[in-house]
């Protein structure tokens, strides 16, 4: 690999990531996020409560699924037209959030989540099933890392601890 060709993808993923941190940061600040639920109900009708929801199209062909996962949390899957699952949202058992990116096959190829305690952002990036790219603030220091992951599977540490 030439070597100002991997520093020149490093440096546009560590700009990313960097965006990624500033963005959570001026959320966090401003109180930036989801709204909150009213805890009322309207005139208009009462509560509907479901184990799960799924959206179909024309064809009856599933489109999303808002449910629950294998761990009780809660989650939503968005599908492609051969219905995989390309996109979901949705809480891990320590009831850290994830947003994760999948491709053609329903691997996942993308996942930013929050980890540990102190929600600590991580975007971590794979190919084949694999962890290639991890980078993001320790769960338990705050303090950033970036790892990569070669062909072979071996761990390389760019800076910090992960």
């Amino acid at each position: 690999m030439n070597v100002k060709r991997f520093r020149s993808s490093v440096n546009a993923v560590l700009c990313s990531a960097l965006g990624m941190m500033l963005g959570l940061w001026i959320a966090h600040h401003f109180k930036l996020g989801v709204p909150q639920a009213e805890a009322q109900v309207s005139s208009l009708g009462d509560i509907l409560s479901t184990r799960a929801f799924e959206l179909v199209d024309a064809q009856g062909r599933r489109q999303m699924l808002m449910a629950t996962s294998g761990e009780g949390s809660p989650a939503v899957w968005f599908y492609d037209k051969q219905g995989k699952a390309r996109l979901t949202f949705g809480l891990y058992g320590d009831n850290n959030a994830a947003i994760v990116l999948n491709d053609e096959n329903g691997q996942a190829v993308q996942i930013f989540r929050t980890v540990g305690s102190q929600s600590a952002p991580v975007l971590v990036m794979k190919s084949k099933g694999q962890d290639r790219i991890i980078l993001g603030l320790n769960g338990s220091t705050q303090d950033p890392f970036f790892v990569f992951y070669d062909a072979q599977g071996v761990k390389h540490t760019v800076f910090g601890r992960y």
